[in-house]
């Protein structure tokens, strides 16, 4: 599978980290150990071993020294860093992105950035992914009131730079599912409803989009709206992950008995969706009501 270059970066990155964590290993050393030499925290030497940042070239002769590495060792390390800062800069590394996302909400654009399938339950909302512009300006307008004007229109210019990863050269597959109520909900106005809803139509024509509606019928799968997301990474090697919304924003959990536990769930709902036929007809419906 051929990858953007945002994606090779974070590859780049993991394949560093998992290299540092093995010497470790190799060397008997502890994470504190490892940070008293290099004059960090354990925190900074986890976050490098888990492939969240390169090490700079001032903590790479340290690693060189402290793990006795061969030359061929110390060539391949360097090759890997050199090549992966080369790639290009993400547009959530822009400092308002870097302001406004903390944590993992803020990591959670390296996830979905690199994954090669998504599988999505939003409950009352549009998956963000298939949101346009005014539907998700009119939800900043009201969930981000007490942040200033800058705030919202940077958390509306995020969801729809995302966005882009359903029809890049390399696109996303995506399973999305959410409520009947979701699209129900007049978000916006009329107006804005009626074109999110000829939207999510449009969307669901691309071979890599199933969009799938859960109906009141559904009973109480109908009124969960417990919003997570599955990420799955292409090959073999790279542990699948679960984000899920909190208060507090995102949370991210690589546990695999985590993830099992969520795809159990994203399964369960899914059991009770509608078709994307029958979906497709019952947004046309509601699409009619706003005219």
């Amino acid at each position: 599978m051929s990858i953007n270059l945002n994606t090779n970066a974070i590859f780049a990155m993991r394949d560093v980290g998992e290299q540092l964590q093995a010497l470790r290993d190799r060397s008997g050393l502890r994470q504190d150990d490892v940070a008293a030499k290099l004059g960090v925290t354990r925190f900074t030497v986890s976050k490098l071993e888990r492939g969240q940042a390169f090490p700079t070239p001032a903590q790479l002769k340290v690693f060189f020294k402290l793990y006795s590495m061969s030359p061929e060792e110390r060539a391949k390390m360097q090759v890997t860093v050199d090549q992966g800062r080369s790639y290009g800069r993400a547009w959530w590394e822009e400092q308002r992105f870097r302001d406004l996302f903390k944590g993992d909400s803020y990591r959670y654009f390296h996830v979905e950035d690199a994954a090669e399938r998504l599988a999505s339950h939003s409950g009352t909302y549009v998956p963000g992914l298939l949101q346009t512009r005014d539907y998700a300006e009119a939800t900043s307008d009201f969930g981000m009131q007490q942040d200033s004007a800058e705030r919202r229109e940077s958390f509306v210019e995020s969801r729809a730079r995302r966005q882009a990863l359903l029809t890049r050269k390399n696109p996303t597959e995506v399973d999305l599912l959410c409520l009947e109520s979701a699209v129900r909900a007049v978000v916006g106005g009329p107006e804005v409803m009626r074109a999110q809803l000829a939207h999510l139509i449009a969307m669901m024509e691309l071979p890599n989009v199933t969009f799938r509606l859960i109906p009141y019928s559904a009973g109480a799968a109908s009124i969960v709206s417990e919003v997570f997301t599955i990420v799955d990474f292409p090959g073999t090697d790279n542990r699948s992950v679960v984000s899920q919304e909190k208060l507090t924003g995102e949370m991210l959990h690589d546990d695999p008995v985590e993830v099992r536990r969520a795809r159990r769930k994203f399964s369960g709902l899914a059991d009770y969706a509608l078709s994307p036929d029958e979906t497709l007809q019952l947004l046309r419906t509601i699409e009619k009501e706003h005219r």
